[in-house]
């Protein structure tokens, strides 16, 4: 299927660092706290909303890049004039540029394998599978770090509304596990390379956490 999706990209007047998107994220949160925002922070008036986030906060290439996901483009498309500067943390950014543009990328199951790479940590692992994943030797743990990843897309494709009918087949390549700090807690987050059977839009998140940045890729093109 074609994926609606509006990618909005905000230069400052200085370079962002990839540590700072949960401040992108909280200031705009703070700025635009309203019911009908919902889908900004992933909550509603009574707790979590147990979805694929809609709208993802990212900082890549030291510029702040905002997706907004199928119903998450109209709440985007309604702030995104409004945002002149960035306060992270005390400190201000004036957005100097940018661009919001509206793409229709293919999502869904393909015939041949499609390489993909982490452009952020992927947080694969919840408390659970991390004990199971200590305990693997390093074939097992492929094939969990795998199974996970199929895993994620199958959750991704739910609240897309996307049906998988064919059996997603996914290969670990070359991924790293190292220590990721995020709010005061650790976590194990993965970066390098993988192989699905499955058309992931450029810079659309897997895995835990992220509408805060956590678990982007890009197709790597052979």
């Amino acid at each position: 299927m074609k994926l609606p999706i509006l990618i909005c990209r905000l230069k400052t007047n200085k370079p962002l660092k990839k540590s700072q998107t949960p401040y992108v994220r909280g200031y705009i949160l703070n700025k635009f706290n309203k019911e009908e925002y919902k889908e900004l922070h992933n909550h509603s008036g009574n707790g979590f909303i147990y979805t694929y986030p809609k709208i993802q906060y990212k900082i890549i290439g030291g510029d702040a890049i905002l997706l907004g996901i199928k119903e998450g483009i109209n709440i985007l498309g309604d702030i995104i004039l409004n945002i002149k500067e960035l306060e992270l943390k005390g400190e201000i950014y004036k957005v100097v540029n940018g661009y919001a543009k509206v793409r229709f990328e293919d999502f869904g199951t393909t015939k041949e394998m499609v390489k993909y790479k982490f452009i952020s940590p992927w947080l694969a692992l919840n408390e659970k599978n991390y004990s199971k994943y200590k305990e693997l030797d390093n074939e097992g743990k492929k094939e969990l770090l795998e199974k996970i990843l199929v895993g994620n897309v199958l959750s991704m494709s739910k609240y897309l509304d996307y049906n998988v009918k064919e059996k997603l087949k996914a290969e670990v390549l070359e991924l790293e596990d190292f220590i990721v700090k995020y709010k005061g807690n650790k976590f194990i987050g993965f970066k390098g390379e993988f192989l699905i059977n499955f058309n992931i839009p450029n810079y659309l998140g897997i895995g835990r956490k992220v509408s805060k940045g956590f678990g982007s890729v890009v197709r790597v093109e052979e």
